[in-house]
């Protein structure tokens, strides 16, 4: 079933990249649709971790040296406490302003470096009995640094991974400071 679930995953950015992904006419500006899964930390109704799909875009311009970018996603989930019958209703976006730089390592690969500041804002809504009360957490903007890899093979597909740390400091600094994303994908050009 999990698999099922990546495949028709992975066949939706498909198509949604071959309809979707525009470029400016001297290839300077890209926008692409973002849709995907992300892994997020629940408080409630229990401390337990939650996957949820996200979705969203990106914009990228080309500058002499390096590109700037800018991206949106949007992310939502429900959950149900039938001890207490409480649904919660999680819905967080995230945007993301910054640089990247990327390096040929010959025809087949590229690699690049992305830098810059995410601001993301939570609202939780809970539901018990008809009535409902909502929270939205203070919009906070955190700095993020992240790496990845292209693949480019027969021309028009490429396949991407990188991972991205986003900082968000805790009273107890360590690794528990950084939200990691790794993240997996591919385009295809026409």
């Amino acid at each position: 079933m999990r698999f099922l679930k990546l495949i028709i995953v992975l066949f939706i950015l498909t198509v949604t990249n071959v309809l979707f992904a525009k470029s400016s006419k001297d290839e300077n500006l890209v926008i692409t649709p973002i849709i995907g899964l992300e892994r997020i930390q629940k408080l409630q109704p229990t401390v337990s971790m939650k996957t949820r799909t996200v979705f969203g875009a990106r914009a990228t311009y080309k500058l002499p040296i390096t590109s700037a970018e800018a991206e949106y996603t949007h992310g939502q989930d429900s959950s149900y406490d039938a001890i207490t019958t409480t649904t919660y209703k999680d819905v967080g976006d995230k945007i993301k302003l910054g640089l990247v730089g990327s390096a040929s390592l010959g025809e087949y690969l590229t690699t690049f470096l992305r830098g810059g500041a995410q601001a993301g804002k939570t609202t939780l809504t809970k539901t018990v009995s008809g009535a409902s009360s909502t929270s939205t957490s203070t919009t906070k903007v955190n700095p993020y640094l992240g790496t990845g890899l292209s693949i480019h093979l027969m021309q028009v597909f490429s396949l991407t991974a990188d991972v991205t740390a986003v900082y968000k400091p805790t009273s107890t600094p360590g690794l528990s400071d950084y939200e990691i994303t790794p993240s997996l994908g591919f385009s295809l050009s026409i």
